[in-house]
């Protein structure tokens, strides 16, 4: 059994490239139906409505669809083009996951910004970010 584990079939593409789309496919199997602390994708301004929740949601399971096709064969190739883990195969692997997630994270909230109306803030209450001087 060590054997795998120290096999480069191991490796973290392959890994969260399979529980990335599970992930994708329970949020659009089950999205959920009420902003709560337990299941979603949850920012502050994912939970500033509904609507944004809801579409945040549905977004970034697409999102995350789209990165396990990207990490799965990823992931192969480098089983395929290593022999062992060396420092070089755990970043060849590991740096699509992180950089991955923070893209499909990143181009969430952005995407949910869009839906802000002209003139709405962000934060409730129309509190400002600007610091005094």
């Amino acid at each position: 059994m060590t054997a795998f584990f120290h096999s480069p079939f191991f490796n973290a593409s392959l890994i969260a490239g399979p529980l990335i789309f599970l992930m994708a496919w329970v949020f659009q199997k089950f999205p959920p139906r009420t902003m709560n602390a337990w299941y979603g994708y949850r920012s502050y301004l994912s939970m500033h409505s509904p609507e944004m929740w809801k579409e945040a949601n549905r977004y970034i399971a697409v999102l995350a669809k789209y990165l396990s096709w990207i990490l799965t064969p990823w992931g192969l190739l480098a089983a395929l083009l290593f022999s062992t883990q060396t420092d070089l195969f755990y970043y060849f692997t590991i740096a699509p996951v992180v950089i991955g997630i923070l893209y499909i994270c990143g181009s969430t909230e952005y995407h949910i910004h869009q839906m802000l109306k002209p003139g709405e803030d962000e934060l409730k209450g129309g509190a400002s970010t600007d610091f005094p001087n």
